[in-house]
């Protein structure tokens, strides 16, 4: 029973954290190591979108590639905007907005300047609600727990149960 239940709270616990990191991706290639980060957590049609990139070769940030980034719908062989990544500092940033809900590839394009015909492409794909549709879920103005154990279904009694039914299950787990 108590090994049981350690090995579900373990693997609670390695789970849930990457599954809030969805839209943040690492990749290395040619010695070059890349984060990628899409925010927010949530893209909805009509409002802004940052990408930021992250770029480093021994430990070192990369800040003299020129990035290109291009995105497409989902199918889509031409682009539907294609952008030079502004450098602020040692990240490439960028913003936009997609203009309406569907499925996108993001593509970025990493050019060494050094090298002339050696780039790295990468894509993000990324799937924008429409808006208003984000929120759906319920917790549009509060969060998960206010929502269940605060002014949502449940009420406070919810709180009270959960803790009568989850204290005696970790007292035992101990």
């Amino acid at each position: 029973m108590k090994q049981t239940l350690l090995s579900i709270l373990f693997s609670l616990a390695v789970l849930l954290p990457a599954s809030g990191f969805a839209l943040e991706q690492s990749f290395s290639q040619n010695g070059v190591r890349a984060s990628v980060k899409l925010s927010p957590d949530q893209l909805v049609a009509g409002e802004n979108v940052t990408l930021k990139l992250r770029l480093e070769k021994d430990g070192h940030p990369v800040t003299d590639d020129r990035v290109t980034l291009e995105v497409y719908e989902k199918d889509a062989a031409a682009p539907i905007m294609t952008k030079e990544v502004e450098l602020l500092e040692d990240e490439y940033l960028e913003t936009w907005k997609f203009e309406k809900p569907g499925d996108y590839r993001v593509v970025l394009a990493i050019a060494d300047p050094q090298k002339s015909g050696q780039a790295l492409r990468y894509e993000v794909m990324a799937s924008v609600a429409q808006a208003g549709a984000a929120g759906e879920a319920g917790h549009e103005e509060h969060g998960f727990f206010a929502h269940h154990f605060g002014k949502g279904k449940w009420g406070w009694w919810g709180a009270g149960l959960m803790l009568l039914i989850m204290v005696p299950i970790m007292a035992l787990g101990l």
